[in-house]
């Protein structure tokens, strides 16, 4: 048994795909498949089922994959240790982040971060909380962008920003007269929501509750984009909620609104696996995205926080 083997485990597990794991371990599909079967000949099992609708672990073979992922996360740990005792930062970051987030937060730290660490290939995708969280232990990303408090023993948070909900409301709408709104207000009609899946809408209805009737309409949509949402009020005569980096541009709107004090807001955190060495690269990126957003949103500042879910 050999680390290469063990890589190897993982990416088949973490692929499903004989061809894609090779491509992503840089050897060919029968130096993989090879090196996969000496490996369960050692160990006197069947690791994968192999079948025509795929690749898939059996019941020994998760314990085994579970096991492999720690090791070559120490490995890989170990590696970093010796990388940031000799001043170094190179090699991959991998950084997920929430659809939520991403259009509003990446533009303002990716570039500068890239600066800073030119030796550093930056990967970030977007992904739903849930993935981010399994993704992180399973060592599949480094750093997850996403809402918290999580509660999670294997994580650690790290809090950036403390984000205020705000109110978006059409013209045409009642809510559109009053100062401030209130979670009271939200039982009003018209109320557009993300769809199912994103922590974003289980926020949204942990503040307010809506009645049916504050959703109710003759047709069906669900988007996925808050930049939808604040289309649909603006041609469609309804409201919604949004966090308070989609409008930064739009403050002083007549559309946006502030809830009523303590305003509800929601925690941003880094979060990585208890187990991340690079601790001053974490602190580098949550000083550059303290840099770039109002001083205001620094965690820490007074709200009442609503969890991811």
């Amino acid at each position: 048994m050999n680390l290469q083997q063990l890589e190897y485990l993982v990416a088949l597990d973490t692929y499903r795909q004989f061809v894609l794991a090779a491509e992503k371990c840089h050897v060919t599909q029968p130096t993989l498949s090879m090196q996969l079967q000496k490996l369960e000949e050692e160990l006197g099992v069947l690791l994968f089922d192999r079948t025509t609708k795929g690749v898939q672990p059996t019941a020994v073979g998760a314990k085994v994959v579970q096991q492999a992922r720690q090791v070559v996360r120490e490995v890989q740990q170990l590696r970093e240790v010796v990388q940031l005792e000799k001043g170094e930062l190179i090699g991959e970051l991998r950084l997920g982040i929430i659809p939520t987030l991403a259009p509003y937060l990446v533009p303002l730290f990716l570039v500068e971060l890239v600066e800073r660490y030119p030796q550093l290939r930056v990967q970030v995708e977007e992904l739903q909380s849930a993935q981010i969280i399994q993704q992180l232990k399973d060592n599949q990303l480094d750093i997850g962008l996403l809402v918290t408090p999580l509660d999670d023993r294997q994580l650690r948070e790290v809090p950036v920003l403390e984000e205020p909900f705000l109110g978006y409301i059409s013209e045409n709408h009642e809510l559109y007269a009053q100062a401030t709104i209130s979670p009271q207000d939200m039982g009003a009609p018209g109320l557009w929501l993300l769809q199912q899946g994103h922590c974003f809408r289980h926020q949204v209805l942990n503040i307010c509750a809506p009645s049916p009737a504050a959703t109710a309409r003759p047709f069906t949509y669900e988007s996925g984009s808050i930049e939808t949402l604040k289309e649909l009020v603006r041609h469609n005569h309804g409201y919604t909620l949004v966090p308070e980096l989609s409008v930064l541009q739009e403050l002083h709107s007549p559309m946006v609104k502030r809830f009523e004090a303590p305003q509800p807001v929601r925690e941003i955190s880094l979060v990585v696996h208890h187990g991340f060495v690079r601790l001053p690269l974490l602190a580098t990126l949550r000083d550059i995205i303290l840099s770039k957003v109002p001083e205001r949103l620094q965690a820490g500042k007074v709200g009442q926080k609503i969890r991811w879910k």
